[in-house]
């Protein structure tokens, strides 16, 4: 059997999925009353299609009540916005994906499984991210005069490790460290390298930095970390944000001067909000 071609697709993010989900059972009226206004704007081809609360209710064949519930939960999601023009009342729709986005998306399903996709993705951002972290380590070193035959030694350490691609860290604060380690003449072996690296592993670069930066200031031996219970930042990693665009999957956050920057899979920007105040608004 041949299948039929999807001539006009309503898309909706598996991330607006979930947040009609966490409504319970309300999650049914959301998803059909957001895929009418979806299908009215695809329609009338904009994001803001005249959708009176009466339209509604004949198209819906629903109460008039369940329309008017509905449609507030979806604006309180901040999903919709409401715009009153003379008598007329308007749906504003924040996420429509134009024709262009939803043809790639289309075309990634049939090439490739969800999964493949991810895994190659994150492939191409730890290449890129090594790349670019090698010559910070080094050049971290370098600036602090640190010999190059020295360096070469505690590169060879480094990577003599062989969980080493398992972590995920942000080297320019572990050198750093090691270079705290060298001025101070304390002493570390692979083993000792190795625990860092375990207490970096996966960790947000702001509360990996502030680690070190505290124990180098209090003239420490070793740094500790928060745990991840306590921790304020490390429950955003892994989160996604659907602003104007879809950022995928946050792998690290950073602080430059009073900026925060976010690092996503796919992009990485500067935001003077704080996540708390980004996830809560465009998660």
């Amino acid at each position: 059997m041949n299948e039929e071609e999807i001539v006009n697709p309503i898309v909706i993010h598996t991330h607006l999925l979930q947040k009609f989900m966490r409504h319970g059972k309300d999650y049914a009226n959301l998803l059909a009353l957001y895929s009418f206004y979806l299908y009215e704007a695809k329609k009338q081809e904009t994001n803001q299609p005249l959708v009176t609360d009466e339209f509604t209710r004949k198209g819906m064949n629903w109460a008039l009540d369940r329309v008017k519930k509905t449609k507030r939960i979806l604006k309180e999601m901040k999903v919709i916005g409401m715009i009153q023009k003379q008598k007329y009342s308007y749906v504003r729709l924040f996420f429509i994906y134009t024709k262009k986005k939803i043809c790639e998306i289309l075309g990634k399903i049939e090439e490739n499984s969800k999964e493949e996709v991810l895994s190659e993705v994150k492939k191409e951002v730890k290449k890129e991210l090594k790349k670019q972290e090698k010559s910070l380590f080094e050049k971290t070193l370098i600036a602090e005069k640190i010999p190059q035959k020295r360096i070469d030694e505690i590169r060879k350490n480094i990577l003599s490790i062989k969980t080493l691609p398992t972590y995920r860290f942000n080297t320019q604060v572990l050198a750093s460290w090691i270079v705290y380690c060298e001025k101070s003449h304390i002493k570390y072996n692979t083993k000792h390298i190795e625990n860092w690296l375990k207490k970096l592993d996966k960790r947000t670069s702001i509360e990996q930095k502030k680690a070190i930066y505290y124990a180098i200031n209090k003239q420490w031996k070793d740094f500790y970390l928060i745990e991840v219970k306590n921790s304020k930042y490390h429950h955003f990693l892994g989160k996604s944000l659907m602003i104007e665009k879809y950022y995928k999957n946050l792998l690290d956050l950073k602080k430059h001067k009073e900026m925060f920057v976010y690092v996503f899979e796919n992009i990485r920007f500067l935001s003077k909000y704080s996540p708390d105040i980004l996830f809560e608004k465009y998660s």
